[in-house]
């Protein structure tokens, strides 16, 4: 990864090259700030860069060994550390980090990705380093003298989750780091970290990338002009929040899948609500809270087209036409009121309820606000439905 391959940070690759070049590195950093902006991808760009042979423009040389070795994971004075769970597999962790070095940008902890085969399965088991995680496989890297490198670099990720022990152990490390070692240290939550490891540290902080940033670079990645204007919108100013919803097969179906649910709801068939729901929840409550997201993205839209009748703020672009249709057919609709019953229906949802219920529920409350007719709240007509 090259700082040149930087996805919008050009304030934060301009002052690290620089740094490079004036030989003023820091020996620890801390990369902060939103999720999936580029703070892995430019730790190890930072990583590459410090172990380059040829530096100079501003860059790595990208053909150098060390280049080379940094690029494919493999140097062995680079070393890249993440919080896992107690019981998770070695050859897995090594996967992710394989990953990570092919695509800094896509996700790989096991927050949000609890299995690297696509599959819907969640996991409740904390994630966090223990004193044995930072003893054994980073205060005994550390100690070694570098084998060929021209640092010692350590990255640690979501370093956040280090327990307090933990913490207290990598601190003795950043207290004697020893002769041109460098430490990178990357979180979304610089105020869950000890103040004695944030003072120790050079603060760098990330911004959120801009929505013609993420598209550019989603185009730059083959995704159809339509869709990456789309997914742009709404990856929050996260790249991996972007990549994630593209890999996402069904994302495209299901939105297709919701908009029939409130067209059939405003229909008032019956039947074929309860069809649609069940299609609805069969995947789990998991997926009914991603589809609840989607419908809410799609209202939201609505609401900007009805207020400002400025079709280039909405998130979901490739369907201005059925938008803008939606908005001329239903002028009565309570936009709001629709909005306020899918966010409770959302409260409903991870409070166990039946999904079936509350989605048979939430199709009636819509069917009338679509007609411009008074709202009433989820939870009474959940229990006239229960009826």
């Amino acid at each position: 990864m090259l700082f040149a391959n930087i996805i919008g940070q050009d304030r934060v690759v301009h002052s690290l090259a620089r740094a490079i070049e004036q030989e003023r590195v820091a020996h620890a950093y801390i990369f902060h700030g939103p999720d999936g902006v580029g703070k892995r991808a430019l730790a190890l760009a930072l990583a590459g860069a410090l172990q380059c042979t040829e530096f100079r423009g501003g860059d790595a040389c990208e053909n150098c060994s060390g280049c080379n070795k940094v690029a494919k994971g493999l140097h062995p004075d680079v070393h890249v550390l993440m919080p896992t769970t107690t019981d998770a597999d070695l050859h897995d962790v090594s996967a992710r980090l394989q990953l990570l070095a092919e695509d800094p940008y896509q996700r790989i902890d096991f927050q949000s990705r609890p299995t690297l085969d696509g599959s819907r399965s969640s996991s409740n088991k904390q994630i966090f380093y223990s004193v044995e995680h930072i003893n054994a496989q980073l205060r005994r890297a550390m100690s070694f003298h570098r084998a060929e490198g021209l640092y010692r670099v350590a990255v640690l990720l979501d370093v956040d989750r280090m327990r307090s022990d933990a913490a207290n152990a990598f601190l003795k490390l950043l207290e004697e780091p020893g002769d041109r070692t460098v430490f990178i240290l990357i979180t979304n939550r610089i105020d869950h970290l000890l103040p004695t490891v944030i003072s120790r540290c050079q603060q760098v902080r990330f911004d959120t990338l801009s929505n013609e940033t993420i598209e550019k670079a989603m185009l730059a990645r083959n995704v159809e002009p339509g869709i990456a204007a789309m997914l742009s919108r709404m990856a929050d100013g996260s790249i991996s929040r972007a990549l994630e919803l593209y890999g996402n097969q069904e994302l495209l179906q299901t939105r297709e899948k919701v908009l029939e649910f409130l067209r059939l709801s405003y229909q008032g068939k019956g039947d074929r609500v309860v069809a649609a729901t069940d299609s609805m929840i069969g995947q789990g409550r998991e997926f009914v809270k991603f589809q609840l997201q989607v419908i809410m993205g799609l209202l939201r839209d609505l609401l900007l087209i009805r207020t400002t009748g400025d079709v280039s703020l909405i998130v979901n672009i490739d369907q201005v036409d059925t938008l803008t249709s939606f908005a001329a057919n239903l002028p009565d609709a309570r936009l709001e009121s629709m909005i306020e019953a899918v966010e409770e229906t959302s409260h409903l949802v991870e409070r166990n309820v039946n999904l079936r219920l509350a989605l048979v529920a939430l199709s009636r409350v819509l069917a009338r606000a679509m007609r411009g007719e008074p709202s009433v709240k989820m939870e009474t007509d959940l229990l006239k439905v229960e009826a």
